[in-house]
């Protein structure tokens, strides 16, 4: 159970459900602790809106910068015991578990102010890094077909909707039991989401393996100064990659969007909509149970179409939701629909809404597979670990932006925090207007810039096959000068090199223990 290296194993329908519990610490940790925790502390703890946003974006933005150090020191723990022993990326996911029950005592009150929930949050998006920096690159260190890559992102995604389905049931039945105005409500929910993530870190740490260190290049770095010099060469070379690039600019956009929606959601529904909190889980339960359904059709989709067309349909799906969404909300904002159409309203564009959502958080990870792939034929080199970080950091700051301008909005829009009466206050008109107003520039407009970015992405099966095979080719002896003329366009397309500069013939990344380059 601990020592799985090497020895590429038969991937089974139980390693696919094993990895992919691990896409609930995605939607389901975050889901919780990013929506309610600005409204927990502004409304039952006392601290001001910008204080509250500051909490939540000072740790993604430290997110931001430890991701790229994470996938550094992952890619190099071989060079250690522990990391023999335990791996050098399964290890992190390890360590991330007694990490969760921060979420719990983050949603306590307490006297001791802005510094214990700092703290505690920070503790949070720590673990929170320490498994998102490798789990992406496990899918790809356990296999190298195309086919059973995308089926573990695809279960990655499944079980993500699953646990929000989980998670919206949970917040419903525990503000509805305990009530929406009590602070122990906010406190068994977490405990109970943190559970659950024990449990499937743990289902992914023994259901998963990687590569030995024997398979693995090890570079020497003589101190820590060539060490620190090492990571950022590293991290800043994988932008030199095109296709990297392109799928870059499809993410941060997305993420951006996303990102913009999860900041804002919870406030959307109680001030714009009307909606009380236990009501909004218990209308989201069809959505969630739609996600579910939904990410096989996206999967079977992806694979008949390639990626573009359900790119499309997935990204103005979104922003029509967004806008759709906002219809009712100034609606109700003027008096033209009372409560009851809001609340009708709103499972039905939820669900569809879900549909979307779905893909456009799928999609990208295909491509994003393969990535490390090209970068081997680049570098020669196996560097999952910097890709995924320097992805990890741009998400990361797409997150940052969106949480940090929300909190000056929402600073700005007049909101009244409170100590625990958030029922006997009443918000000024602008508070509702300045969420309606944010979701529709930081949602819908960026979920259209995305649309339009994903163009530039030409990433497939076939390529994918033809370029690992070359790849191989040249890593078992065979000549680069004997190159089909067809192969050599497609590895330098995807590359953005010339072919001749490919495999090490370049400066690409650090230089200190160079690899030989093929002939």
């Amino acid at each position: 159970m601990f020592k799985k290296l090497g020895k590429r194993r038969e991937i089974t329908f139980w390693t696919r459900l094993g990895f992919g519990m691990g896409g609930m610490a995605n939607s389901g940790a975050l889901t919780f602790t990013h929506s309610y925790m600005v409204m927990f502390l502004s409304t039952e703890c006392g601290l001001s809106a910008a204080e509250s946003a500051l909490i939540a974006s000072a740790a993604i933005w430290l997110n931001a910068f430890l991701c790229p150090i994470m996938g550094f020191v992952a890619d190099n723990f071989y060079a250690t015991k522990v990391g023999r022993k335990f791996g050098r990326r399964r290890f992190w996911i390890l360590l991330a578990i007694p990490m969760m029950i921060a979420e719990p005592l983050i949603f306590l009150v307490t006297p001791f102010g802005f510094g214990y929930y700092f703290v505690l949050y920070m503790i949070y998006n720590i673990a929170y890094a320490f498994i998102t920096s490798n789990l992406a690159p496990l899918t790809i260190e356990m296999t190298d077909d195309y086919k059973e890559r995308s089926l573990l992102t695809g279960y990655k995604h499944i079980f993500g909707n699953v646990s929000g389905f989980m998670m919206a049931l949970l917040v419903g039945f525990g503000f509805g039991l305990f009530g929406e105005t009590n602070p122990w409500s906010y406190f068994i929910i977490a405990t109970t989401n943190a559970t659950i993530m024990v449990i499937s870190l743990i289902a992914v740490y023994c259901s998963t393996w990687e590569k030995s260190p024997d398979e693995v290049a090890q570079e020497r770095i003589g101190n820590a100064w060539e060490a620190i010099k090492k990571l950022f060469i590293d991290v800043l070379s994988t932008f030199r990659n095109r296709s990297f690039r392109q799928v870059l600019s499809v993410f941060l956009s997305m993420k951006f969007a996303a990102a913009c929606w999860s900041a804002c959601l919870s406030f959307f529904i109680v001030y714009a909509l009307g909606i009380a909190k236990s009501y909004e889980s218990v209308m989201e339960m069809p959505g969630k149970i739609v996600a579910i359904v939904c990410t096989a059709a996206w999967v079977a989709w992806m694979a008949k179409k390639g990626f573009h067309m359900p790119w499309y349909v997935s990204t103005i799906g979104a922003a029509l939701c967004i806008v759709a969404f906002n219809f009712f909300a100034f609606g109700r904002i003027n008096g033209t629909f009372d409560v009851t159409v809001a609340m009708i309203a709103y499972p039905i564009i939820f669900a569809i809404w879900k549909f979307f959502y779905v893909g456009f958080q799928y999609l990208p990870d295909v491509p994003m597979n393969y990535i490390p792939d090209i970068d081997e034929l680049i570098t020669l080199r196996r560097r999952e670990g910097v890709y995924s970080s320097a992805q990890q950091f741009v998400q990361q700051i797409a997150s940052a932006l969106a949480v940090s301008l929300w909190g000056v909005a929402l600073s700005f829009s007049g909101f009244i925090t409170t100590t625990g009466s958030s029922d006997t206050v009443v918000q000024p008109g602008s508070v509702p207007i300045t969420i309606c107003v944010y979701m529709l520039i930081g949602c819908a407009g960026f979920f259209i810039l995305s649309c339009f970015l994903g163009s530039h992405i030409h990433i497939d099966k076939k390529q994918c096959d033809t370029l690992c095979a070359e790849v191989k080719r040249v890593r078992e002896g065979g000549r680069m000068e004997d190159v089909d003329p067809e192969v050599k366009k497609l590895c330098e397309e995807l590359s953005g090199f010339p072919y001749e500069k490919c495999f090490a013939h370049n400066n690409v990344g650090y230089q200190g223990d160079r690899v030989m380059p093929a002939e």
